[in-house]
């Protein structure tokens, strides 16, 4: 039997899936140039939609599975301040982020986990899921109460994001030198 989460490792977990989210965007984002995915190798393709798709599950995990055990709201007390503020950050209504949610669970359900009937995938803009998790990794960090989970967590978002996509970046530019 399975010894439950103190509120500490649930932090914890939550802050890291927040980093797999915006690391795998990064890593995404950084192979396209405008419309126009730079990779050209069956390998870089299948690895950029890859990022893609497992950013979208890892932030379900955040944001879209309200009774999952890594949502928000099991980590953060005052609901009502957390959503205000992260509607705010996003410049988007509460109907919008709900929008935005049941679009990237249609995305997850019919192309990810399942492949239903559609014949044209189009998966939501990464931004909003982007920013979402970027918003809850530095509340986590600023607030005393969660960042004593988190003591490691030198970077903000931004900067780990920004990190990530150099990285990404020159990892698809040497792949594409190599074509």
């Amino acid at each position: 039997m399975n010894t439950p989460l103190s509120p500490q490792e649930r932090i914890r977990r939550v802050a890291l899936l927040c980093t797999h989210t915006f690391r795998n965007f990064a890593f995404y984002r950084a192979g396209w140039k405008g419309f126009h995915l730079q990779a050209k190798t069956q390998f870089l393709m299948t690895a950029n939609s890859g990022f893609i798709d497992v950013g979208y599950l890892e932030w379900c995990k955040l944001f879209a599975d309200q009774r999952g055990n890594h949502h928000w709201n099991k980590v953060i007390r005052d609901h009502q301040q957390f959503e205000s503020e992260l509607l705010n950050f996003l410049r988007i209504s509460p109907e919008e982020f709900s929008t935005y949610i049941q679009a990237v669970r249609k995305y997850r359900d019919r192309f990810i986990a399942h492949l239903d009937d559609e014949r044209v995938m189009h998966p939501p803009k990464t931004k909003i899921a982007r920013n979402s998790a970027a918003f809850l990794y530095d509340f986590l960090r600023a607030h005393p109460e969660a960042s004593q989970s988190l003591q490691d967590a030198n970077l903000t978002a931004r900067q780990y994001y920004e990190r990530l996509y150099r990285h990404a970046f020159f990892a698809y530019k040497s792949g594409l030198q190599r074509n």
